[in-house]
């Protein structure tokens, strides 16, 4: 009897093993299979180099917003920023580094000459990633002359230099590349990695998702914090109508539309399929809040964000087919 049962146990103890050996096989495979695709998101999202074309657009709408932003602060300098403005020079330097001082009047105008010619340098892409650099540092030194002015708007003038100094704007729709490589050469983009964009769109998600979470009081979960906003006169650039005002049903949808519009822009804009649609609406949203509400260059500046999330990949089709560069080839 000891025979049988002796193989019975060991065909028990063999089935047993290679049950154990297939169930660790089947996690090993597993495991493989997420550290392969974890690697590949990895170097899709942070190695795999795409044309140059947003990071382009985005330095010269930079540019432009820059140079509008100097030209309007260079309006109230006496008042403001110069030597007999309205904040003293004692309080803009307590605690606060400013790189280097801009206490006289004289000062601010070079620093603001400096701006003028770092934005126009933006614009045509002539050493952007030098004026990059310039331009956060005069920034810094000019916005701490008077801190009391400044706004989000301001602040982000500030991080968008800096990243956009991390990133290679120049690449493509500049002076640079044009000295470089021809005429020809401004209707292509070369290869760029894509990890200073990848900075550059999470700096924009991050601050939707604040300005989502600073919406959570009473008026914004009611539905009626926009009609509030429209009746402040130092804000509003003319008066609203009344009836769009004291319409709750139109206030309601104002209202939540703008939280789920932030949320969405928060959260979604890395998920292909929807980033078109999301970058309409948070354009139109921008726009919209522009078009009834002082706020500074916050709007221009996040619209300019934005431009970090269109297809380089497709952007380089859409050129290529509408200015094709002919080739010893195809003639």
């Amino acid at each position: 009897m000891s025979g049988p049962v002796k193989n019975a146990t060991d065909e028990s103890t063999t089935v047993d093993n290679a049950t154990a050996g297939r169930d660790s096989t089947g996690v090993s495979a597993w495991a493989q299979r997420a550290s392969d695709s974890i690697e590949r998101m990895i170097e899709k999202l942070l190695q795999r180099r795409r044309p140059a074309w947003p990071l382009a657009i985005m330095r010269i709408m930079f540019g432009f917003v820059l140079l509008t932003w100097t030209l309007t602060m260079a309006l109230d300098v006496d008042d403001l920023l110069g030597s007999d403005a309205i904040v003293p020079n004692q309080f803009a330097t307590q605690g606060r580094w400013r790189y280097f001082d801009l206490d006289t009047t004289e000062a601010i105008w070079v620093a603001l000459v400096v701006l003028i010619v770092a934005s126009l340098a933006l614009i045509i892409g002539w050493r952007p990633t030098i004026w990059f650099a310039v331009t956060f540092v005069v920034l810094v030194a000019v916005q701490r002359r008077n801190p009391v002015i400044l706004n989000s708007g301001d602040l982000l003038l500030r991080d968008f230099a800096v990243l956009l100094a991390l990133s290679p704007t120049g690449a493509a729709l500049s002076v640079d590349r044009w000295r470089r490589h021809g005429r020809a050469a401004l209707r292509t983009a070369p290869l760029v990695a894509p990890w200073g964009l990848r900075l550059l769109q999470l700096q924009l998600m991050v601050v939707y998702f604040f300005a989502f979470w600073s919406k959570s009081g009473d008026l914004w979960r009611e539905g009626t914090a926009v009609s509030t906003v429209f009746r402040i006169g130092d804000l509003a650039r003319f008066e609203s109508p009344a009836w769009l005002v004291s319409n709750i049903v139109i206030i309601a949808v104002f209202t939540w539309g703008a939280l789920a519009i932030e949320l969405s822009l928060a959260m979604l804009l890395w998920v292909k399929r929807l980033r078109p649609v999301l970058i309409v609406l948070g354009i139109a949203l921008h726009l919209f809040i522009d078009l009834f509400i002082i706020v500074g260059f916050f709007g221009p500046l996040m619209v300019t964000g934005l431009m970090a999330f269109p297809d380089a990949d497709r952007i380089d089709r859409l050129v290529g087919r509408r200015w094709p560069i002919r080739t010893a080839t195809t003639r």
